[in-house]
């Protein structure tokens, strides 16, 4: 995964959420997502953009090319060490916590011996779909359900870069 914080993993996984059913999310609906201030989600917005991961048109924001790979690296990530953390007897719901606080931390290749060593499943343990590398449309993933309860992913995290 590209050296990004989880701050921005955090906004793009929001861009994701709010893109579903429509292909678009609004900064309104980022904000709610996030729990921020306008002017912190209009900042981080704008970096994102700069940064090629994500495009706006008329107000709507899109994820770019480069923003869907880090959402599908990010999703399969996650699905990888939440199994692996279930495996060794925790909670669905400590695996889904500790998987997104360390997501930005464990190397692709770690994550793929793990995957490899766990049996490569192709779903986390809420049953979803893990993104495959393929062809797929990412906005058919879903973020784990139970990440939902958790409100920003790990929230002792520092909110700046």
């Amino acid at each position: 995964m590209s050296k990004l914080s989880p701050r921005r993993i955090d906004y793009l996984i929001a861009v994701f959420k709010c893109s579903k059913g429509k292909g678009y999310a609004r900064q309104r609906e980022i904000i709610e997502e996030l729990g921020i201030a306008k002017p912190t989600a209009s900042l981080m917005i704008k970096k994102l953009r700069e940064e090629g991961y994500l495009e706006i048109r008329e107000r709507r924001i899109f994820l770019d090319k480069k923003g869907e790979k880090m959402i599908e690296e990010a999703l399969w990530k996650h699905g990888v060490l939440e199994n692996a953390f279930v495996k060794l007897g925790l909670s669905s719901r400590e695996a889904c916590e500790i998987s997104w606080r360390i997501l930005d931390r464990v190397p692709n290749k770690i994550v793929e011996r793990i995957w490899r060593n766990i049996g490569m499943p192709d779903r986390c343990p809420c049953g979803y779909l893990l993104p495959t590398g393929g062809r797929e449309d990412i906005l058919n993933f879903e973020v784990c359900k139970t990440s939902d309860s958790l409100r920003r992913y790990g929230s002792d995290r520092s909110k700046s870069d």
